[in-house]
C-alpha cells in the first residue's frame, strides 16, 4: 500500500512501508547480584555507531545495569568513508518520528521478551542528536521510564510543547561547558521548560566538550542509582 506524499506537476512522491533491518549492541552486566538489572537505552549522536557508543558506558556494567545501544536507521558514509549513522533528517520529519518511535517500541519488547531487567527501572539516555529520541521514546506511552539522561544535546520541541500532558519523570540534563557544537544554552533552556512543568531535573554542567567522559558516567551511574 503507497501513500502520497507530494506532488508537482512533473511527478508524485509516494510512501511504501517496507521492512527492514535495525542493529543494536548489548553490554550486559558483569559479577553476580540479587536483582534484575537496571535497563539503560543509550541513543546516539549523529554520525555514530552503535558498536562503539556502547563502550561509552563500560564502567555500568559492574553496577548492575543493562546497557543497549540502538543504531539509528540513517546510515551514511563519513568523510573518511567509515559507516555512519544518524535518526533523521529534515525530509519527511513527522514521519520519520513515528517510524523511529515504531522502532524503539519493538527493540524494547524484544529485549523484555531476551532478557530479564526490571522494567520499573528504564533509563532512556541520549547524547546529542539521540537526546531528541530519548525524551520521544520516554514520553510516548510505550515504557515508563524511571528517569531520562539527556548529554550535550536539547529538548526537541514536539516534545517541549507537550511537557504539561506527560506523566512526569526525573531528568538528568549534562553539558559539557567547553562543547563548540552544541551550545550549552540548549541545556539550559531543557532544565527550565522541565522545571517549569513540574519535572525532577538534576543539571550537571561539567568542565569538558562534546562527549561523555568516564568520570561523567560515573555521575550517571550515581544518579540512576538514587532513582
Amino acid at each position: 500500500m503507497t501513500e502520497e506524499v507530494s506532488r508537482n506537476d512533473e511527478f508524485t512522491i509516494k510512501r511504501m512501508p517496507v521492512q527492514t533491518s535495525s542493529y543494536h549492541a548489548v553490554m550486559e552486566p558483569t559479577g553476580t547480584h540479587e536483582s534484575p538489572p537496571a535497563l539503560l537505552l543509550a541513543m546516539h549522536g549523529y554520525g555514530q555507531a552503535c558498536k562503539n557508543f556502547v563502550k561509552t558506558f563500560a564502567p555500568l556494567a559492574k553496577h548492575n545495569v543493562l546497557v543497549v545501544a540502538p543504531q539509528g536507521l540513517n546510515q551514511f558514509y563519513w568523510s573518511n568513508h567509515r559507516p555512519a549513522f544518524s535518526w533523521m533528517t529534515s525530509f519527511e520529519r513527522e514521519q520519520t518520528i513515528q517510524d523511529n518511535l515504531a522502532y524503539m517500541a519493538q527493540l524494547y519488547d524484544t529485549l523484555a521478551q531476551e532478557y530479564s531487567f526490571d522494567p520499573k527501572r528504564v533509563f532512556p539516555l541520549g547524547f546529542s542528536q539521540g537526546v531528541a529520541m530519548a525524551f520521544r521514546f520516554a514520553s510516548a506511552g510505550h515504557i515508563t521510564p524511571c528517569g531520562v539522561i539527556a548529554c550535550g544535546g536539547d529538548l526537541p520541541p514536539d516534545v517541549a510543547e507537550n511537557l504539561g500532558t506527560f506523566k512526569k519523570f526525573p531528568a538528568l540534563i549534562m553539558h559539557g561547558k567547553e562543547d563548540g557544537i552544541v551550545p550549552i544554552i540548549k541545556s539550559e533552556a531543557c532544565v527550565e521548560s522541565l522545571s517549569a512543568h513540574s519535572f525532577d531535573v538534576t543539571s550537571h554542567f561539567f568542565d569538558g566538550e562534546h562527549n561523555i567522559p568516564e568520570a561523567q558516567v560515573d555521575v550517571i551511574g550515581s544518579w540512576m542509582q538514587g532513582q
